[in-house]
């Protein structure tokens, strides 16, 4: 994501737009209030799984989701929607191994 967005906003407006997504992810949620000083302030997405793993399998998936929306939303305000569509199309496709094998043509 990161490699995506830094030529359009920079190696600082990748982690300034991380940051400010795990900070509006993190505040109303009081379990992981003391995680945000933790995270370092490049996306590094091993920090990220550090905190994840630390929380219960729902938390976990909901906060993750909850990030990468927050994410999106903040990228589309700053660049626009269609913007933030092409930069990001790579990012949200399902890898080759997600695809079950009754999508794939002999």
């Amino acid at each position: 994501m990161g490699a995506a967005l830094a030529p359009i906003i920079g190696q600082q407006g990748v982690a300034a737009l991380y940051r400010r997504s795990f900070h509006l992810c993190v505040s109303p949620r009081p379990r992981l209030a003391g995680t945000y000083d933790s995270v370092p302030a490049a996306m590094d997405l091993i920090a990220l799984k550090s905190v994840l793993v630390e929380q219960n399998e729902t938390d976990a998936l909901f906060f993750g989701e909850v990030l990468l929306t927050t994410l999106y939303e903040l990228l589309t305000t700053l660049i626009g929607p269609s913007l933030t569509a092409r930069l990001l199309v790579d990012v949200w496709k399902p890898s080759s191994s997600d695809t079950s094998s009754q999508e794939i043509s002999p």
